[in-house]
């Protein structure tokens, strides 16, 4: 969540400090608390001397706000290394935590971790409890829809339908929830937006421009000409920005700023 936070306010306050800080902050996140393919731990650090050998795995929220993270890290600068962490985190979470026949995700892992297994069934006496809170399902779903947006697999937002859908039949109602319902209503109608390119002081007000005003489907990233290549761009992107010509470009739903060219998505 800080990382997130970190990023968001330094796009909108134009603070390339705390930018750099949010990226540093995420990159060791992966370095020292992500085995790099389906673990995630709860702590980063330890303190001296600690004994290493019963590290805490990662609860639900973990992955999730993991997964948003990087996410949000691509975003920032276009480093595919975050976009690669946060389909690998993704799928991760699917994997430990998501019931397909329940339609919903665990607070910790179903699979079995240890001494840590009990943290599979929460406090609450009632069966449903077992499942997340709202706001752990809501943050999954929502990390989830963010993704399908950008790699196009659809499997990620059926994942994240059923869930929701599970999520209000156990009367599950905050606002985190309706704010990963909105977004999944806005996937599913988004409508067509064009685009301009620029470079230097053109490119920052464009890209000040799509940042202004609020909508929550709403994405925005700046790139550079090189950074434009195959394989170097999330699939749904690439499918768009690598075969229609520049600067104007069209997409569904969401802004996107490209530092020569630049594009609203």
């Amino acid at each position: 969540m800080a990382v997130t936070a970190y990023l968001e306010a330094a796009r909108v306050l134009r603070i390339e400090g705390a930018r750099e800080f949010a990226l540093l902050t995420l990159s060791r996140l992966l370095a020292q608390a992500w085995d790099g393919a389906d673990s995630l731990f709860h702590v980063i650090a330890y303190p001296e001397g600690a004994a290493l050998t019963d590290r805490v795995p990662g609860t639900l929220d973990d992955y999730a706000f993991t997964v948003h993270a990087c996410i949000d890290g691509w975003l920032a600068g276009g480093e595919m290394k975050f976009y690669h962490a946060a389909i690998k985190l993704a799928d991760a979470m699917i994997a430990r935590f998501y019931d397909h026949t329940a339609g919903a995700f665990y607070d910790a892992s179903c699979a079995g971790e240890g001494n840590h297994a009990a943290w599979r069934i929460r406090r609450s006496a009632q069966a449903s409890a077992r499942f997340a809170y709202a706001g752990g399902q809501s943050h999954a779903a929502a990390a989830l829809l963010r993704l399908e947006a950008l790699s196009g697999r659809t499997a990620y937002r059926e994942i994240a339908e059923d869930t929701l859908v599970r999520s209000r039949a156990l009367s599950n109602t905050s606002a985190s929830m309706r704010a990963a319902t909105g977004l999944l209503s806005s996937a599913t109608s988004r409508s067509d937006s064009g685009g301009r390119g620029g470079t230097g002081e053109e490119a920052k007000r464009l890209e000040a421009t799509a940042v202004s005003g609020f909508a929550v489907n709403k994405t925005v990233v700046r790139l550079a000409p090189t950074q434009l290549v195959a394989g170097n761009l999330p699939e749904a992107l690439a499918e768009t920005l690598l075969q229609v010509p520049v600067p104007a470009v069209r997409r569904r739903g969401r802004w996107s700023a490209v530092d020569a060219p630049a594009c609203r998505r």
